[in-house]
């Protein structure tokens, strides 16, 4: 369960638990998994891994639920379907957001004396580096 207590999807996803997919997996429940929206809520950030005391890899699980999905023709969650069209347009998830003051005002980066957020230098390499590693059979994304 170290796992499941290291993930940052966990702590916001209810029925994220990395722990338990893999032993979904082990019982058979593969089916179950790569048509349910829970393999989506990965975050990626690799800290099962790290933190897993039997050395399993749940992020490797999921990402081979994930590519099982992909590859049958399961159309992942509208939100992830976003985030993956923001990533080969922009090169961010998601664009920097203005943050409210205490007056109610919207102020952006260059007002808090922030640095802009760094893009990609080269936006279409960029987008056809991210395709080339799958993104592509994200039907909706490009």
């Amino acid at each position: 369960m170290k796992c499941s207590s290291g993930c940052t999807a966990a702590k916001v996803v209810d029925k994220y638990r990395p722990h338990e997919i893999v032993a979904l997996v082990k019982a058979g429940y593969s089916e179950e998994l790569i048509n349910s929206d829970v393999i989506w809520a990965c975050s990626v950030c690799l800290k099962c891994v790290e933190y897993c005391p039997q050395r399993v890899s749940p992020f490797e699980v999921v990402m081979t639920l994930r590519n099982e999905a992909i590859t049958r023709g399961i159309t992942p969650p509208k939100s992830f379907v976003e985030m993956a069209k923001s990533i080969v347009k922009v090169g961010y998830i998601q664009e920097p957001m203005y943050i409210m003051s205490k007056e109610f005002e919207e102020v952006s980066r260059t007002e808090l004396g922030l640095p802009e957020m760094p893009k990609p230098k080269d936006i279409e390499k960029f987008k056809q580096h991210v395709l080339s590693v799958g993104f592509e059979r994200l039907r909706e994304v490009v």
